[in-house]
């Protein structure tokens, strides 16, 4: 799942901050699949809602928002990879396929990053620089709207109910409404879900460092045994709230962190997965 999907002719290829970045046909069709029930319920919702009948964009704009939500968000969640990846003296290009994307670190674009593996403490950083933007990117909408008086949400209850984010007014735009709640759902709800220790989510990345970082014998063993009972917990959670979607997702991961387990124990833990 981490590998550098193929190259098409319909790839949009661009630079920023240096970096470049193609992003894949499928990427927009992922975004589609993802945001069409998302469109479907915000403009039931604002057809329902005599305060938004005159400013609901409809279902077309509604997945357009989605759509480019989505992209900004992934990308930055890829910048921040990137961006930690340069600091420590090697570049980077962004790739962006399908439900997600890839930072790739290119190992020959600085010599002062030849010769030498990460450190545990660095590819900690680098994993965990995706997600942490994001919160960031999270917090400070989520301040802004709360300085202004505007109820939130981010998908999440135990977030949600003791901070009182759903409290205040909604704010007065349907397209700025759906786009600050598609904005706080894939920045904070998807951040912390790729946070979970289960490969290869960034979340599975760190468990792997941290455990090799402090039982260097076992700890790939025991953050693929982590990832199995993780995935598999989560998918059967995810079941019960009728999230087919995602239970799917982390059963394959699931599934695909035995298969890897089995290999590695099968080989007296001398097959380096990673």
């Amino acid at each position: 799942m981490l590998a550098e999907p193929q190259r098409t002719p319909y790839d949009f290829h661009f630079q920023l901050f240096g970096f470049d970045i193609r992003v894949s046909p499928f990427f927009w069709l992922a975004g589609a699949i993802l945001g069409w029930n998302w469109a479907i319920m915000w403009d039931d919702i604002f057809h329902r809602s005599p305060d938004f009948q005159d400013s609901n964009p409809g279902q077309g704009p509604l997945l357009l928002i989605w759509i480019a939500v989505m992209f900004f968000s992934i990308l930055l969640h890829e910048l921040g990879h990137a961006f930690v990846i340069r600091h420590y003296g090697r570049d980077a290009r962004i790739v962006l396929y399908h439900f997600g994307g890839l930072a790739i670190e290119d190992s020959a674009s600085s010599f002062s990053g030849l010769g030498r593996h990460r450190t545990p403490q660095e590819q900690i950083a680098i994993s965990a620089a995706g997600p942490g933007i994001e919160l960031v990117l999270a917090a400070f909408i989520i301040l802004l709207a709360k300085g202004q008086g505007y109820a939130v949400w981010t998908g999440i209850e135990l977030i949600d109910e003791p901070l009182g984010l759903r409290e205040g007014r909604f704010i007065g735009s349907a397209p700025l409404l759906a786009a600050v709640d598609a904005l706080l759902f894939v920045n904070v709800f998807w951040a912390l879900m790729n946070l979970l220790p289960v490969y290869p989510l960034d979340g599975g990345q760190i468990s792997r460092e941290l455990f090799t970082l402090y039982a260097a014998r076992d700890g790939i063993k025991n953050s693929l045994l982590l990832s199995v009972i993780t995935g598999a917990a989560v998918a059967v959670y995810c079941l019960t709230r009728e999230q087919t979607m995602a239970a799917i997702m982390f059963g394959m991961l699931a599934f695909s962190s035995f298969q890897i387990l089995q290999a590695y124990s099968g080989r007296g833990g001398g097959f380096g997965p990673w």
